[in-house]
């Protein structure tokens, strides 16, 4: 079921879509579009949109976060020719496109900046500045890395490491699934139907309203135990990073009954889940 977007300008300059997750790119959207996502403005969520092609892009900066990852995506859209933005992290909801529209500009791509977004403004100004952008027309396929990748195999389970949660599937119902995506609500509801043994999500600096992680609680109905890492631990968007630097910085029940505490490496982390007792 394709998430939600909302036009909230169109005109003969082009549309601004609002969306939670840059993930809900599809079809829907086109080269003509401002896109204001909930999504950190990372390379592989931008990437989600540039495969869409897109007029310019707004994102959440994510608490800025180990290498500047949560505003990676600027340069990478630099690269596209697509001017983009990232609001400042206490400013807005991360996962909430409609508080990333109203947040603070904190960052901005050279595209943009000659566009005349700056930081201060409000990202709803911001993004009609961006009509003015000629457009990413053609779509650009194959940006996002869709092959999940195992790292762990053990009489527990497996630890699988995917790009974005929007990747979980039936198959990885008996595994702890360590992702680059951040851990607020909008990331849940298809962990919700796969049921993982785990799920490690990255903390996004919290964000206003601790919206970084508060998809964590949503899981302890169904039995994931749910971890968030830090997000100065571990580049937000790379697994890999989350894998190999991760420290918990937050834990839902199940995650605590399991034995995983605050400041614990993901490594001992996901194998302490994989060694509790399955709830299916």
């Amino acid at each position: 079921m394709p998430g939600d977007l909302s036009i909230v300008h169109d005109d003969v300059d082009g549309r601004i879509v609002v969306t939670d997750s840059l993930t809900f790119c599809d079809a829907r959207v086109g080269g003509g579009d401002v896109i204001i996502g909930g999504s950190f403005a990372g390379a592989l969520a931008f990437a989600f949109a540039l495969e869409r092609g897109v007029r310019a892009l707004v994102g959440h900066e994510a608490g800025l976060g180990k290498d500047a990852a949560g505003i990676s995506g600027l340069p990478f859209a630099d690269g596209f020719g697509v001017p983009a933005a990232a609001v400042e992290t206490f400013s807005a909801r991360i996962g909430d496109g409609a508080s990333v529209a109203e947040g603070v500009v904190a960052h901005v791509n050279e595209r943009a900046r000659a566009l005349g977004v700056a930081p201060g403004q409000r990202a709803r100004e911001a993004a009609h500045r961006l009509l003015k952008a000629p457009g990413l027309l053609q779509p650009q396929p194959g940006l996002v890395d869709r092959v999940p990748r195992v790292v762990e195999e053990c009489a527990g389970g497996r630890v699988v490491l995917v790009a974005s949660m929007a990747f979980a599937e039936r198959a990885h119902a008996r595994d702890v699934l360590c992702a680059g995506s951040h851990g607020g609500r909008v990331n849940v509801p298809r962990l919700l139907e796969v049921r993982p043994r785990g799920a490690i999500f990255n903390d996004a600096g919290m964000a206003r309203d601790r919206s970084g992680i508060d998809g964590l609680p949503l899981l302890d109905p169904v039995g994931v135990a749910a971890v968030a890492v830090a997000a100065m631990s571990a580049r937000i968007g790379d697994p890999a990073s989350a894998w190999e630097t991760g420290v918990v910085s937050a834990v839902n029940a199940t995650a605590a009954r399991a034995g995983v505490a605050i400041g614990m490496p993901v490594r001992d982390a996901a194998l302490r889940i994989l060694a509790a007792p399955d709830p299916a």
